[in-house]
């Protein structure tokens, strides 16, 4: 693992950490901004769009899976395998962090009028907004063409729950910036290992076709 490896991601997590501890308390504009986003219709709306852009974003994931290993793109299947990898070990950072802060949604603050997770589901970062740019990082390094559609779901998301009251705007920032960035930093990092797993994927697959 060179430097670059080392540093690059290093400094990415030094950014992530800075944006999760300046936004632990409700900045004021996050606060302005809830009370503007979470009022009727647009709860109801945000409580469909928001799982609906998740479903979305995992069978994305699964259908690219599958897409590459069928099509042999070795390369973009280890990528994918370690984005998968690396998703689920930012969601665990994320459940800490949560539990750690203990911070309340908005409707546990206020009664919206909409459905609310229990006062034990905290805001803080938001771990929808955390998997969900996580996935389009992973989704979108392996195989670029899909950046186009993957961001654009992990942002409805993201703007999805703010609308059901279920995360503070500041929530959903934090959440894209552990998911997003702390992706593509863990991703960074093993880029060379991942290489070394395509060629020997490749050529053992090589093998198989051979001797068949």
């Amino acid at each position: 693992m060179g430097t670059r490896q080392i540093v690059g991601p290093v400094l990415i997590w030094l950014l992530v950490a800075a944006i999760i501890g300046g936004l632990i308390e409700v900045p004021q504009w996050s606060a302005e901004l809830s009370q503007t986003l979470a009022v009727k219709p647009w709860i109801g709306i945000g409580e469909v769009i928001s799982p609906i852009a998740m479903i979305i974003l995992a069978i994305s994931y699964l259908g690219m899976l599958i897409r590459t290993w069928v099509l042999n793109e070795n390369l973009a299947f280890i990528r994918l395998i370690f984005g998968g990898l690396t998703t689920l070990a930012i969601t665990v950072i994320s459940f800490v962090l949560q539990n750690t802060y203990g911070k309340p949604r908005p409707c546990h603050l206020e009664e919206l009028g909409g459905t609310c997770p229990p006062d034990a589901s905290f805001a803080y970062p938001s771990s929808f907004a955390v998997i969900a740019f996580a996935l389009a990082v992973g989704i979108a390094y392996s195989v670029p063409w899909t950046a186009y559609l993957v961001f654009p779901l992990a942002i409805l998301e993201s703007v999805a729950s703010a609308l059901a009251g279920e995360q503070f705007p500041h929530d959903v920032v934090a959440g894209a910036a552990l998911g997003g960035l702390g992706a593509i930093g863990l991703l960074y990092m093993f880029i060379k290992i991942q290489t070394k797993m395509a060629d020997h994927l490749s050529a053992r697959r090589g093998r198989l076709s051979a001797a068949e």
